[in-house]
């Protein structure tokens, strides 16, 4: 067996060892989160009057292991960023290796951000519209696999797509892109974004418009951190010359 071979099956042991350790974590946190899928349930569904139905015991085991599972997710994404870093980190340069482990603490947050945004803001804003729509039509019973379902498209999305930031950020570190390059296609992005709200969000034009303003939002923060790290970048270079 050849150096190269050798090389090829460490690197599938290694990838093997971080991916069991980030599946075991998982595995341990969601146990753990079944315990609380009930409290998370009530802080969610606090908002109604009345307790929402359910159509059988399967709709409760549903709401038990997503609620566990996005909570399980949420809690070991910084680990596994982690676990992601350290198997990339000798491909990398230090200051690649650098920029990425700096941003484990900020992809989590963001993250929870996301959420956060999409259950306080989105949900709340696009369910009285919905519903508003058919108050003197029809005779609306929520049960709490549907509602539930609604938060997750509402708010999971939004999670996912606020690392926006995170990633811009990154990428401007390690000089992959610049403010320019995202500049010169914004109108691009613009469309993307939109196309995004759009599948990820319900048939309507509420739904979509309420989806696609924070996205636009997100990609005009990330031009401007984006800016930021070029303009701190160039002054340690100026700084450095002089020296």
């Amino acid at each position: 067996m050849d150096q190269k071979e050798l090389t090829i099956i460490e690197h599938l042991l290694e990838f093997r060892k971080r991916l069991l350790a980030v599946v075991v974590c998982f595995f341990l946190v969601f146990c753990v989160s079944l315990l609380f899928a009930d409290q998370v349930y009530q802080y969610i569904t606090q908002g109604f009057s009345q307790k929402l139905i359910v159509l059988g015991p399967n709709d409760i085991l549903w709401i038990y292991l997503r609620l566990a599972s996005l909570m399980a997710f949420s809690l070991t994404l910084p680990f596994t960023v982690y676990q992601v870093w350290s198997f990339v980190r000798p491909a990398l340069k230090t200051e690649e290796a650098g920029a990425i482990f700096a941003y484990i603490p900020a992809t989590f947050l963001c993250f929870i951000l996301g959420l956060a945004f999409g259950f306080y803001f989105v949900t709340p804003a696009i369910l009285q519209v919905l519903l508003g729509l058919g108050e003197n039509l029809f005779e609306t019973q929520l049960t709490a696999q549907n509602y539930l379902a609604f938060v997750f498209q509402t708010t999971v999305p939004l999670a996912f797509i606020f690392e926006l930031p995170v990633i811009i950020a990154f990428f401007t570190s390690i000089g992959l892109i610049g403010p320019g390059l995202l500049i010169s296609y914004r109108r691009y992005a613009y469309f993307i974004l939109l196309v995004l709200a759009v599948i990820l969000t319900p048939a309507d034009f509420i739904s979509d418009l309420a989806m696609t303003v924070p996205l636009i939002l997100l990609y005009e923060v990330s031009i401007a951190i984006s800016k930021w790290i070029i303009k701190r970048k160039r002054k340690g270079e100026k700084n450095g010359n002089l020296t």
